[in-house]
């Protein structure tokens, strides 16, 4: 069987999740090859808490390979490399040295955009438009050594398992509306007043408000309860999974989720339900995408400025109210 090797420089929670794009791909573009996905110096969350979204689409991952570009050392010092040879291999960072090193694995092909294509055996055409959305170029690299062009929409694939435990807090016929009210940055995060006003709002419509505390937000707990003591609290119930699992995978039963710019709300990102991500700080157009249709943006920059309380909640209630219209009165899973 043919071999590819993918490589990174690592990927954390959010990269993680916008690469699912790719990797859901692979299998289509490549059939015939055993997948390896390989990072440098940083973890790769595809070998933890991402594994069971990946694992029917990458064979082998080496995790912190810690490629040397010298000559005079083992290529990694945790994997024996000198023993493999790929039929391609993809470098999707830029870094010279580490480019360099990877060259140091026997390949058949190698692709990669480090110093202007220098180093690529297959080059994109004179004229070629860098996409401004990172996964994109990704995807344009594999296109040089891959005739399939679906175009074929992410959707997370969820694991039954999962599907089966999460089908136990979210009942059949029922509609839910999901929230993630934290932010890693204070600046980032729209007031958990408003988030309860919304809340109570589209409860009074019929849609159970279910609730994503990130493990520093679990002292928010006790304030949402105080409002409506019926709020779900998903990880607070099950045990046996993690809290990214969780959260991902309870996209399939929302009927849309409301966050702001943080790791929760890249966990929603799931293009399972509509997804509404306040934005303050941050410039809403660099998550604008084909690939992920059902995410949208309300900006402060909007209403004047960069602070997240010149959002206001109608202008929120208006817009949610407006991604429901499509959805229908029971969100079943698939």
């Amino acid at each position: 069987m043919k071999k590819i090797l993918i490589f990174s420089n690592g990927e954390q929670i959010g990269d993680g999740i916008l690469k699912l794009v790719l990797i859901y791909q692979l299998r289509d573009r490549f059939p015939n090859y055993q997948i390896y996905w390989a990072t440098d110096k940083i973890k790769t969350v595809y070998d933890s808490v991402l594994n069971k979204f990946v694992r029917n689409y990458i064979d082998v991952i080496w995790s912190q390979s810690n490629l040397s570009p010298y000559f005079w050392n083992n290529i990694s010092d945790k994997y024996e490399l000198e023993n493999h040879e790929f039929d391609i291999i993809i470098d999707t960072q830029k870094t010279v040295l580490r480019t360099i090193a990877l060259k140091r694995i026997k390949t058949k092909q190698f692709i990669s955009a480090t110093a202007n294509w220098i180093f690529s055996d297959v080059k994109p055409k004179i004229g070629h438009q860098k996409n401004s959305f990172y996964v994109r170029n990704i995807l344009q690299m594999f296109d040089l050594v891959s005739t399939f062009r679906g175009e074929k929409k992410f959707k997370l694939e969820i694991p039954e398992n999962i599907k089966s435990m999460l089908s136990k807090i979210f009942i059949n016929n029922e509609r839910y509306i999901g929230f993630a009210p934290g932010a890693g940055q204070k600046e980032k995060i729209w007031s958990l007043k408003n988030y309860l006003i919304v809340a109570e709002y589209f409860e009074k419509k019929g849609l159970k408000p279910v609730f994503f505390l990130g493990p520093s937000e679990k002292n928010l707990k006790s304030e949402i309860l105080k409002f409506n003591s019926k709020i779900i609290f998903p990880e607070e119930i099950l045990k046996d999974i993690s809290g990214v699992e969780i959260v991902m995978a309870s996209t399939q039963f929302l009927s849309c989720a409301i966050g702001n710019d943080s790791g929760t709300s890249n966990m929603l990102a799931t293009n399972l339900c509509p997804l509404l991500k306040l934005c303050g700080p941050t410039n809403a157009q660099k998550f604008i995408n084909d690939d992920f249709e059902n995410i949208h943006f309300i900006s402060s920059r909007d209403y004047g400025g960069k602070d997240m309380s010149l959002i206001p909640v109608e202008i929120v209630i208006e817009k949610i109210n407006k991604l429901l219209e499509p959805r229908s009165l029971s969100n079943k899973p698939i």
